[in-house]
């Protein structure tokens, strides 16, 4: 976050009251007379009078200065992205939007194009040692439409619609891609609702599905639940989704949050897992950080006993939105550009080299 005495500066015009407020709050309180009787008054009652009543004018402007910087520093600070600091996370306030979220985050790691494995995600080893760029290239395309969506300025969006299969409800969700289009996950369910508590200090609610999930052509099934827990200002909360691509191997993905002692602010993150024949074979975490008010998406992958990480943020070259990301994979440092054109996902690396994958399978998505 940007050094707040820095953005006071750079802000002062805006956030500061004004020579002119300044002028009528010294004048209702009869300032700019006490200031002319002060200059003359040689001591005596009259100018420990004065001297009062310029320090109580003098407390009002203070006042007056921190109601403006109470009401508009946060606007300030907020400045850049819708929701910076909580990015798409800070939409996710009940169980139907939850469960939009999971339908299109899973969706779209469903939808990388390429050969997969019994879980429908490609998976790699980071031992290709020899092949080094090659699994840079893999490994972020798999998260790239992830990625893709949730730095861009649209709101996963839901449309609810009649159910099918035999369940009882259906939403449409949409995820937008940087430069526009995106793709549609289609998710069929019937609702469980465990129950719900609520008295003076207490609020619990409990609510779960299980339907199917159709991403890119395939159909999945899933089971989900959002179950909150709030007391005396603590609160508590199991959210879940999960979309099985075979007899015992699923991709599950959780909201984990953490609030510090004595701190308001809550950071929220995504884990998305992935279970091969019932043991973890990936585990990676989703999460947002906001630097001088620009919006970050940080991912941490860990396979195998290795740790890879990549701080993706969009950007604007020549016009056109892209991606530049930076990190480390394998024990190699990596940056590149990630531009996307003709349905396609165009990275160029640092040393000028470059490589063009498939941007996702969507069988709605027409704007390729």
């Amino acid at each position: 976050m940007k050094d707040v005495k820095k953005l006071l500066t750079e802000q002062a015009n805006a956030v500061l009251p004004d020579k002119k407020v300044k002028q009528n709050i010294m004048r209702e309180l009869g300032m700019e007379q006490a200031e002319r009787s002060l200059a003359y008054a040689h001591g005596g009652e009259k100018a420990e009078k004065n001297k009062k009543t310029l320090l109580i004018a003098a407390a009002a402007v203070f006042a007056a200065a921190a109601l403006f910087l109470a009401i508009f520093l946060p606007v300030f600070l907020g400045r850049g992205k819708t929701g910076v600091g909580g990015g798409k996370f800070a939409d996710i306030t009940d169980a139907d939007s939850f469960y939009a979220y999971g339908a299109a985050s899973v969706g779209a790691l469903l939808s990388v194009p390429g050969e997969s494995g019994a879980s429908g995600v490609k998976l790699l080893s980071f031992a290709q040692k020899d092949a080094a760029q090659e699994t840079h290239i893999e490994t972020v395309n798999r998260y790239m439409a992830l990625v893709e969506g949730l730095l861009s300025e649209e709101s996963i969006s839901e449309t609810a619609i009649a159910g099918a299969d035999g369940y009882d409800f259906g939403m449409t969700v949409h995820l937008s891609g940087i430069s526009g289009g995106g793709a549609d996950y289609t998710l069929y369910y019937n609702k469980i609702f465990r129950g719900s508590e609520t008295d003076e200090d207490e609020t619990q609610e409990s609510y779960s599905i299980e339907g199917i999930l159709i991403a890119a052509g395939g159909q999945y099934s899933v089971e989900g639940n959002y179950e909150t827990e709030s007391e005396r200002g603590e609160a508590e909360s199991e959210l879940y989704f999960k979309a099985y691509t075979g007899e015992n191997s699923y991709i599950d993905v959780r909201q984990e949050s953490e609030t510090e002692t004595g701190d308001a602010e809550t950071e929220i993150e995504y884990v998305y897992t992935v279970y091969e024949n019932g043991s973890v074979a990936e585990r990676t975490t989703v999460e947002y950080e906001s630097e001088e008010g620009e919006l970050e998406l940080l991912l941490s992958i860990n396979r195998e006993g290795v740790r890879d990480t990549l701080l993706f943020k969009e950007e604007s070259e020549n016009g056109e939105r892209i991606l530049s990301a930076s990190g480390e994979i394998g024990g190699q440092k990596v940056r590149f550009r990630v531009y996307i054109r003709g349905g396609q996902y165009h990275y160029v690396f640092e040393d000028g080299s470059s490589e063009d994958h498939d941007r996702y399978e969507d069988d709605d998505d027409d704007d390729d």
